[in-house]
C-alpha cells in the first residue's frame, strides 16, 4: 500500500510540474497575441528592424532579470492593452514558451495575474531608455544576442 501511495504522489508531482511548465492556454494566448501584439511585433515575433524590437529569442533574456521581468509587462503595448491581467500573463507565458525556448531562463517562473496586477502600471514613458539599460546589463553578463537598438 505504501508503494502505491508513493507512485500516486510522484505522478501528481510530475503532473503539477508539467502544468506549471505550460502555464498558458495556447488558444486564448494566440488570440490575445493576434489581437494585441502581432500587428507590431509581426506574426512570428521577429519585430520590424529599426522600428519594433523582436520578441523572438530575446524576451527570455529580459525576464531572467527582475527589472527585465517587470519591463516586459510595463511596455506601453502590454501595460495599456485591453488584455486583463490574467490574459496578459497568459500571452506572455505563451510567447516565452513558444518563441523563446532557447533564451528563456532555466527555472522560469510563469507570470501570474497577481504579478501583472501589481507591476503592470504605470506604463513606461521612455521605453527606449529603459530597454537600453537592460540591454547594457545583459551585455555586461555576456548576453550579446539582443540588439542594442530596435
Amino acid at each position: 500500500m505504501k508503494l502505491a501511495g508513493v507512485v500516486l504522489l510522484t505522478a501528481m508531482a510530475l503532473h503539477a510540474a508539467a502544468a506549471s511548465a505550460e502555464a498558458y492556454d495556447a488558444v486564448q494566448a494566440r488570440q490575445g497575441w493576434v489581437l494585441n501584439c502581432m500587428g507590431c511585433h509581426t506574426t512570428d515575433g521577429s519585430g520590424i528592424p529599426g522600428k519594433v524590437p523582436a520578441l523572438r529569442e530575446s524576451l527570455g533574456h529580459f525576464v531572467a532579470m527582475p527589472e527585465g521581468r517587470e519591463f516586459v509587462m510595463r511596455v506601453p503595448g502590454a501595460s495599456n492593452s485591453a488584455l486583463s491581467d490574467a490574459e496578459l500573463a497568459n500571452v506572455l507565458n505563451w510567447v516565452l514558451a513558444t518563441m523563446n525556448a532557447s533564451s528563456r531562463p532555466v527555472g522560469f517562473r510563469p507570470y501570474t495575474a497577481e504579478e501583472i496586477s501589481t507591476h503592470r502600471r504605470p506604463a513606461l514613458t521612455d521605453v527606449a531608455k529603459a530597454r537600453m539599460g537592460l540591454v547594457k546589463k545583459l551585455q555586461a553578463n555576456g548576453i550579446t544576442t539582443v540588439p542594442e537598438h530596435y
